[in-house]
């Protein structure tokens, strides 16, 4: 099977899952989840430079209801973030790269063995593609030239928080592998 042909059957699962009611609470309460670890699990380093363990909230949907869901997640944890506590002005670049991970999530971690390779696999793409470039790309949008100042500094923050990341991933796709899932959650 091609890897489109493969995207293709995941993105109509997960799409597939999301008109389960029993997908949309699950989804709903690792939302809430994922809203806390957002408000209470940031670490901020510098104005443009933060450590958030949201991410890991996000797993357990990409793990169990793909792509679509974890990418509907994604974008409603930021936009719902920014109207509980925001933190500056809106700006949908910065939902997009939370849709981004979502799928990304959900393209390496639904139905799969979920190895350590894909984990570090995600990581890496999220830190380099979305994490490093895409948002410093936004932050420039936002705040001026300035913020590409950052960059090396942003670089640093995400290859030290990299293998962290992994770890603590590893560790979720463990718990959310055990857990016994019936076939009307699929």
């Amino acid at each position: 099977m091609s890897v489109f042909a493969l995207m293709k059957t995941q993105f109509a699962e997960s799409a597939k899952a999301l008109k389960r009611t029993q997908t949309l609470t699950t989804v709903g309460v690792l939302l809430a989840i994922q809203m806390l670890l957002s408000s209470f699990g940031v670490f901020q380093l510098t104005e443009s430079v933060k450590i958030s363990l949201a991410h890991l909230a996000l797993a357990p949907t990409a793990m169990l209801f793909g792509p679509v869901a974890a990418g509907i997640q994604g974008a409603l944890s930021d936009f719902l973030g920014y109207l509980l506590k925001p933190t500056g002005p809106y700006f949908p670049g910065f939902t997009l790269t939370a849709m981004l991970l979502g799928i990304i999530y959900g393209m390496l971690l639904y139905r799969t063995k979920r190895s350590l390779w894909q984990i570090i696999l995600a990581r890496v793409i999220v830190a380099l593609f979305l994490n490093i470039c895409l948002n410093t790309v936004f932050l420039a949008m936002l705040y001026g030239p300035a913020q590409w100042a950052a960059l090396p500094l942003r670089a640093t923050k995400n290859f030290l928080q990299l293998p962290i990341d992994c770890v603590l991933l590893s560790a979720v796709c463990r718990a959310v592998s055990r857990i016994p899932l019936r076939t009307s959650y699929r």
